[in-house]
């Protein structure tokens, strides 16, 4: 089984009773770390196996291998606005993604949505993923590469609304303020009846997408998605918390009718 190595990301699960809180960070030799039920040092932690407890005054903190979720949440860099979890699922099954697909993206930004295609295109398959700004691919190669998905993504400095270098492709998946903008490029990038997925924050965008969408392309769908936790205790089960509205996510397809 794996053992904690310094300097690794945790997850700590601390339960006094009925309550449990999570507390993420890098453990470290020397650094000591506050909980609601005490202070817990790296070295009781360093070492341990992923699964084990350890015993606090009246406590536990059991130890985790934070989830890719977690690793998302809590550890990725954020040098800009990202894709959460609860639209990233929704996209890539709108999207058709599977194991050995090419995928265009257009916006890496923090890489959270690179994250999730690569999860499941790879290994076999390949991200392509572009993005005008240097600093949000650097910050996003090192958020894929903690996640153990760099090998099989592309980061390409450069515009999707102005060049495209691949071709053949499966899918498009685009995170830019103006998708309309990038739809005659991708156009002999993607295969026939390809699925292109925008995500979009306003309905100002929706509209001039409709307005602007070329010959060829139809729109199929166009949804939001809301997230509700759920607090699971002996002595109550009740919402906990409600992730607010975020984006639109606007399925297209390329049909045969050329633009």
């Amino acid at each position: 089984m794996d053992a904690v190595a310094e300097g690794a990301p945790i997850a700590l699960a601390v339960r006094r009773g009925e309550s449990l809180r999570t507390y993420y960070f890098r453990v470290y030799r020397g650094h000591t770390y506050s909980t609601f039920a005490g202070v817990v040092r790296g070295e009781e932690i360093i070492g341990r196996k992923y699964g084990e407890a350890l015993e606090l005054a009246d406590a536990e903190a059991l130890i985790f291998k934070p989830t890719l979720r977690e690793l998302m949440e809590n550890f990725y860099e954020r040098p800009t606005q990202v894709v959460y979890p609860k639209d990233l699922g929704i996209i890539s099954l709108e999207a058709g993604l599977k194991p050995g697909m090419r995928v265009v993206e257009g916006g890496t930004g923090s890489g959270f949505l690179t994250t999730e295609i690569a999860r499941i295109v790879c290994p076999t398959g390949r991200v392509y993923t572009y993005d005008v700004r240097p600093e949000n691919i650097e910050a996003a190669k090192r958020n894929i590469k903690l996640a153990g998905l760099d090998e099989c993504v592309e980061f390409k400095l450069g515009d999707v609304k102005t060049q495209v270098g691949e071709t053949n492709l499966d899918a498009a998946i685009l995170d830019i303020p103006d998708p309309w903008e990038a739809l005659e490029t991708l156009w002999p990038a993607l295969k026939n009846g390809a699925p292109l997925i925008t995500f979009i924050p306003t309905m100002n965008q929706i509209i001039k997408l409709v307005e602007k969408l070329p010959k060829g392309w139809i729109i199929t769908k166009t949804i939001e998605t809301l997230e509700r936790e759920v607090e699971t205790a002996k002595e109550a089960i009740r919402p906990a918390r409600t992730s607010p509205f975020t984006g639109f996510i606007v399925v297209l397809r390329k049909t045969m009718r050329n633009p």
